[in-house]
């Protein structure tokens, strides 16, 4: 499902033709994303709703919704561009989304096991009996896909946008370290204080 609707583009994405009521809570991320697409004043609220569900460990219709948000945080005119980059990479991560210290920030999940290779087989279930591992790789994909669109992110004048955007790239699969490489540049040019710091890199991703 979620290869198919990336492989839609921007363009071409129909909110009402994803399966939304088969998942938990998949009408109230329908309705969140809809208020968010239309800029409607009340759409503030949908994005605390989005990474509430994350936080409660229920992410499956979150990470559905991700390529959804991903053109509305791209748009630099969209009223709501910040909020929805926010929490974009929030079902991208099975801890540390939102409030984490600084080495732990672009940590995506607590694994001993960071040295290994990611196959999502051992996050165990969320409470809503999705697959974790489904929820979160379904997110990471997204954004993944959308590398190119995000990157950008990182030069913009707001430093809340930059750092959200690095939060985000760094859920990114990243095999030629093109993110990598990003981030790398800008730390190298980031001057404001509250930007993205080098400190909150982990190479390991």
């Amino acid at each position: 499902m979620t290869a198919r609707i990336q492989s839609r583009g921007h363009g071409g994405l129909l909110l009402d033709a994803v399966p939304w009521g088969n998942f938990p809570y998949g009408d109230d991320v329908r309705k969140a994303v809809h208020l968010l697409q239309t800029g409607q004043d009340v759409a503030s609220h949908a994005t605390g709703m989005l990474g509430g569900l994350c936080a409660n460990d229920s992410r499956a219709a979150v990470a559905l919704a991700v390529p959804f948000l991903i053109p509305l945080a791209t748009d630099a005119h969209h009223p709501y561009r910040a909020a929805a980059l926010g929490v974009l990479s929030s079902p991208a991560r099975a801890r540390h989304f939102g409030v984490a210290s600084r080495d732990e920030l672009l940590l995506h999940r607590t694994d001993p096991r960071r040295h290994a290779p990611d196959d999502y087989d051992d996050y165990g279930i969320e409470v809503t009996g999705y697959p974790a591992g489904w929820s979160v790789a379904a997110a990471r994909a997204a954004i993944t896909t959308e590398t190119p669109t995000l990157l950008p992110l990182l030069n913009d004048c707001d430093p809340t946008i930059r750092i959200d955007a690095a939060y985000a790239l760094a859920t990114a699969a990243d095999p030629d370290h093109t993110v990598r490489t990003g981030l790398a540049t800008r730390f190298a040019t980031e001057h404001d204080a509250i930007g993205p710091s080098p400190v909150m890199v982990d190479t390991r991703l």
